[in-house]
C-alpha cells in the first residue's frame, strides 16, 4: 500500500511584520531540524490566502494567523490540525467554523524567555519611576523621584501560565515576593502564594506591582477596573502584558491622573496599533510600548515552526498533540 505524505500548508501575509512572516527559508530551516520527517511530509505555502482553497483540499495541517474560516468549515476534508501563529485566539471566536475533528494549537510558550526578561525590565522601570520621568520630560519638568530597591516588595501576577510563570521566576530571583492568580488556584512553583480568581480583590491591596499576563476570555474581559484600582495601594504600579480588554483603560487613566497609581506600562491596546488621536498618549505616567516586547525576531517563527513539525511527527505516530487550545476555556 502506497504512503501518502502528510500535507502541511503554510499561509502568510505579504504585509506581515518580518518578525511574524513565514517564508520558504524559515520553513526549510525548521524542516532541516527534523530529519525524521524527510519523505513523510509535503510542504506548501500561499500568501494572503491566494489559491488557498486548492491546498486545503488535501492539507492535513494548516499554519497561519488569519484563517479562511468558511473554507476550513466546508472545503478541508483532511484537515486535522490548525496551528495559530501567536498565543491569543480570542479573535477567532465564535468557534462555530472549526470542525470537531480539527485540533487547534497555538504558539504559547515561544514568548516565554523574551517576555519574562521584558517584564523584569518593565517592573524595574515602574519601581524607578520611569513612566513619571517620561511624563516630566514631555512637560520639560525637573522632577526628582527616589525609590528603594525591588527586594522585599510584592508583585501580584494575574495569570500564572507559561508566560506568567516565567515572569514570576525572573522577578522572584530579584527578591520580590510573588503572589500568583490562576484559574485553578493550584500552587505554582515560582510563586510564594497562589490563589484562584475569587481572591484577586483580596490580594490587590498587598501588591506593589500588579502584572497582567492572563489570556483574554469571557472570564477575564474587564477583570481590572475601577473597583480593582481603588483596592490597590496608593503609589502602586500596573503592567499590562496580556490583552487590552482585560483592563479598563478609562479607569486606569483616572487612577493615574488622580495619583492613585504612581505609574503604569502597557504593551497592548485596543485598537492595536493605538491611533495617533487616542487620549491615552497624554495620560500622565502611562508608558506606552507598541506591542513588541514579547517577540524575539530570531526565535519567534523558528520556535513556532518547531511546534508545527513536532505535531506533524505526533500525527504520523498517532500521538496526542502539544500546545492544544481548549476552545471552551479560550486558551
Amino acid at each position: 500500500m502506497s504512503f501518502t505524505p502528510l500535507h502541511i500548508h503554510f499561509d502568510t501575509r505579504r504585509d506581515a511584520h518580518p518578525v511574524y512572516r513565514l517564508s520558504e527559508d524559515r520553513i526549510d530551516a525548521a524542516f532541516q531540524r527534523r530529519p525524521d520527517l524527510a519523505g513523510r511530509v509535503r510542504l506548501t505555502i500561499t500568501r494572503n490566502q491566494e489559491n488557498i482553497g486548492d491546498q486545503l483540499k488535501t492539507a492535513d495541517i494548516l499554519m497561519g494567523a488569519f484563517l479562511p474560516k468558511e473554507l476550513i468549515r466546508t472545503g478541508a476534508p483532511r484537515l486535522k490540525n490548525i496551528h495559530v501563529i501567536g498565543a491569543g485566539v480570542e479573535y477567532l471566536y465564535p468557534m462555530d467554523w472549526l470542525p470537531s475533528t480539527v485540533v487547534l494549537t497555538n504558539s504559547r510558550g515561544v514568548h516565554q524567555q523574551k517576555a519574562a526578561e521584558s517584564i523584569l525590565l518593565l517592573v524595574l522601570m515602574l519601581n524607578n519611576n520611569i513612566p513619571a520621568f517620561a511624563t516630566a520630560q514631555r512637560n520639560a519638568l525637573w522632577n526628582p523621584l527616589y525609590s528603594t530597591s525591588l527586594k522585599g516588595k510584592t508583585a501580584l501576577v494575574v495569570g500564572v501560565g507559561e508566560l506568567g510563570g516565567a515572569a514570576a521566576a525572573q522577578l522572584r530571583s530579584h527578591g520580590l515576593r510573588i503572589i500568583g492568580i490562576r484559574r485553578s488556584g493550584v500552587p505554582h512553583p515560582n510563586c510564594d502564594e497562589t490563589h484562584g480568581p475569587d481572591k484577586l480583590n483580596a490580594m490587590l491591596p498587598r501588591a506593589d506591582f500588579v502584572i497582567l499576563t492572563a489570556p483574554l476570555t469571557r472570564e477575564t474581559e474587564g477583570l481590572i477596573g475601577k473597583t480593582q484600582f481603588d483596592l490597590m495601594k496608593t503609589g502602586a504600579g500596573l503592567l499590562n502584558f496580556c490583552r487590552a480588554k482585560v483592563c479598563d483603560y478609562r479607569a486606569l487613566s483616572d487612577a493615574l491622573s488622580s495619583g492613585k497609581l504612581l505609574g503604569a506600562i502597557s504593551d497592548v491596546f485596543d485598537p492595536d496599533p493605538l491611533p495617533s488621536d487616542s487620549c491615552l498618549w497624554t495620560v500622565p505616567n502611562l508608558f506606552i510600548v507598541p506591542h513588541c516586547l514579547s517577540s524575539d525576531p530570531e526565535r519567534y517563527i523558528a520556535m513556532s515552526l518547531d511546534l508545527v513539525f513536532e505535531n506533524a511527527a505526533r500525527l504520523l505516530a498517532s500521538k496526542p498533540l502539544i500546545n492544544v487550545v481548549d476552545v471552551e476555556r479560550g486558551y
